[in-house]
């Protein structure tokens, strides 16, 4: 009996993880089609230094009023996978309204574009988060670091050709910036519906269990999560490194795209060269990782990992030519592929399992707030000095960070000790 339930439990999963690869994959070809280029896209439309900077920012600033509120919505709800599929879909339509853009004549294109990508955020937000709390429940933590990092290695994969065929289509077809303005629509509209395949491979997941009954009111599940989180002292100190840690990661963003299209006068051809450099570090790296945090612990990696985060904008600062800075973002992608899958996973172990989504949607309001303001914080230290002297400083912020998250690693280990 107990040989058929491992039996059993070893197809689940790896059924789940196989769904998990393809669900990963549609994702990131959508995501690799267009967001490598949305700076590029809204600099053709016109759009001054804070507006990409808004690009980061706006997004962040929108989904502060979205995380608890469709938190309680997607922990309340009945059927946890039927209204995250659905807020997935209203998020994927949104990719057709960014297609839409150039029609609008008489009105600012580029600020419009850049509200469209905010108010994206509001379903896209939602969606991500009932993902998230998904892989808690579908995977135990045994499995989550081998179902993410296969996850995200052959995403990888997938993206890296998408944004080598793209980067190379936007740069060689186009004649005139009309003509590269109207590729991008159709990129849009392939990754309309490149995404709604996403959404049908969600529903595939099995192992998600219907609640018998709806819970509390909305409203108690929020009161009784604020109520357990001063007890639950690892997921505050967990949120308080991460918050400090998005300040750098956050506020770099938009110095990244200024410098690679501005300084560097990088055209899509060259931003995708950035994409691909860092992902093929990424694809090894992935797997790697999930290992080295499986036997040295997902505290310590996580902060070695950040460290080399910390790298990332002096690499920048130190680039004089464009293909010096895609050599160094092979470099850049080993540090982000550790940091994406860790923080991830130290997510889900911090979170009880218990109104889990709203722990979540807790954290990311903050995150949210955070990363919103740090890109125009980071424009502002470019402007009160240059781009290099922002791109050390925010290289600092990140070395602080990871010291953050080793004295977290020490405190816990030193507590289980105890």
């Amino acid at each position: 009996m107990k040989r058929e339930y491992y039996s059993f439990r070893d197809k689940l999963v790896n059924y789940n993880i196989n769904v998990n690869i393809v669900n990963g994959i549609l994702a990131t070809i959508a995501l690799n089609l267009v967001n490598p280029y949305f700076a590029k896209f809204a600099e053709r439309l016109g759009a001054t230094d804070y507006e990409i900077a808004y690009l980061t920012s706006l997004p962040h600033f929108v989904s502060i009023f979205a995380f608890i509120p469709g938190a309680i919505l997607i922990e309340s709800y009945k059927d946890k996978k039927k209204i995250t599929g659905s807020i997935m879909t209203i998020h994927k339509l949104f990719y057709i309204l960014l297609a839409c853009v150039p029609f609008f004549k008489g009105v600012n294109q580029a600020t419009l574009f850049v509200m469209l990508i905010g108010l994206m955020n509001l379903p896209g937000s939602i969606g991500t988060m009932g993902f998230q709390s998904s892989i808690g429940d579908i995977f135990f933590p045994e499995d989550r670091g081998r179902a993410m990092g296969l996850r995200n290695r052959y995403a990888t994969i997938f993206g890296m050709m998408v944004t080598f065929l793209s980067g190379e289509l936007l740069t060689r077809v186009p004649k005139t910036n009309e003509d590269a303005i109207h590729l991008y629509q159709i990129f849009f509209a392939i990754a309309f519906l490149v995404s709604m395949g996403e959404v049908v491979s969600y529903f595939k997941f099995r192992g998600m269990k219907k609640k018998k009954s709806k819970d509390k009111h909305y409203i108690d599940c929020l009161k009784e999560t604020l109520k357990n989180i001063p007890k639950e002292k690892d997921f505050i100190l967990f949120s308080l490194c991460s918050i400090f840690f998005h300040i750098g990661w956050m506020g770099a963003q938009p110095l990244f795209s200024i410098y690679s299209i501005k300084v560097l006068k990088a055209n899509e051809i060259w931003l995708s060269a950035l994409s691909i450099a860092s992902s093929i570090s990424s694809i090894i790296a992935y797997t790697k990782w999930a290992k080295f945090a499986d036997k040295k612990g997902n505290s310590l990696a996580l902060s070695i990992a950040i460290m080399g985060m910390g790298i990332t904008p002096i690499l920048y600062a130190l680039s004089n030519s464009i293909k010096q800075l895609v050599i160094f973002n092979v470099i850049v992608g080993i540090s982000v592929a550790g940091t994406n899958l860790i923080l991830f996973n130290i997510l889900l172990e911090v979170t009880p399992k218990k109104n889990r989504t709203i722990y979540i949607a807790v954290y990311n309001t903050f995150i949210a707030i955070i990363s919103a303001i740090a890109p125009i914080l980071g424009i502002a230290i470019k402007d009160a000095t240059s781009i290099k002297v922002a791109l050390v400083i925010i290289g600092i912020l990140r070395f602080i960070a990871s010291i953050f998250f080793f004295m977290r690693d020490k405190h816990n280990k030193k507590n289980s000790y105890a």
